[in-house]
């Protein structure tokens, strides 16, 4: 039986304070790890913090705009100083616009690209520099967007297919100090950035996953533990799907009608 735990280490989570992000904080905290996480609203973290506190985690949160190379170097320098030297840096943070390609504003462009690409670079360079001595772990959030993409959401998209592809060069640059890097590829999942298309698509949505049911934040947080424990230490250079099937084959309905039939 695995007994999956980070007492003493410190974790670093960008986007820690709602959704996947706040659950990755509170099982990594539940663990053993002394946690610090980021995001961009003082009110949000505030509360995670307290929420995170009231479990007897110890914790640091602050505000920081992880597109700004300075403010997230401040960030994990004040980490290290609370908490210790981080051993898995996660690059949670991202935004998802749902606009087409041509009619996505040159700005709202940027932002996206700045967001969920740019700062998962600054964080792979800083996160290095704190590791590079004593290894560690990094892990990218990815999408199901990068594997298979919808209209509307292609700027989305193609930052996402930029974090896979960087998690297999990273890894292959960081091997010699002892640093893995993995991404993961959340399916749906139930947070507040998937619930207004959960709710107007639900059904739709549901037929396309094999489970045929969308996921917690927690069923990611636990694959982000098991990519970070010694457990997964010969793993790097690899995205791990936490989909319950999405898109796996082309009908998986037809698995659920044969199941009745048999009944």
């Amino acid at each position: 039986m695995m007994n999956i735990r980070f007492d003493g280490q410190t974790v670093l989570i960008t986007g820690g304070s709602a959704g996947i992000g706040l659950a990755a904080a509170e099982l990594f905290g539940s663990l053993g790890a002394k946690v610090a996480i980021c995001g961009t609203s003082a009110g949000k973290l505030e509360q995670a913090v307290e929420h995170l506190k009231s479990k007897g985690i110890a914790v640091l949160g602050e505000t920081c705009d992880v597109t700004d190379s300075a403010a997230l170097e401040r960030f994990a320098a004040h980490a290290e100083a609370a908490l210790g030297p981080i051993d898995v840096w996660i690059s949670n943070a991202g935004i998802y616009p749902q606009y087409s390609i041509i009619d996505t504003e040159e700005a709202l462009w940027d932002q996206t690209v700045d967001t969920n690409m740019k700062a998962v670079y600054l964080g792979a360079r800083t996160a290095y520099r704190t590791m590079k001595d004593r290894g560690g772990v990094m892990l990218l959030a990815s999408s199901f967007a990068a594997v298979f993409p919808s209209v509307g959401s292609g700027v989305y998209a193609a930052t996402k297919s930029a974090v896979s592809s960087m998690v297999k060069t990273l890894a292959a640059e960081l091997a010699p100090y002892g640093i893995r890097v993995n991404g993961y590829i959340p399916g749906v999942i139930d947070t507040d950035m998937t619930r207004a298309l959960t709710a107007a698509n639900g059904e739709a949505m549901r037929s396309a996953i094999a489970m045929r049911s969308f996921g917690e934040p927690i069923d990611v947080a636990w694959a982000m533990a098991f990519l970070a424990s010694g457990y997964a230490r010969y793993i790097t250079g690899t995205t791990l799907e936490i989909t319950g099937g999405k898109m796996g084959v082309q009908n998986p309905g037809k698995a659920w009608a044969d199941k009745e039939r048999r009944s």
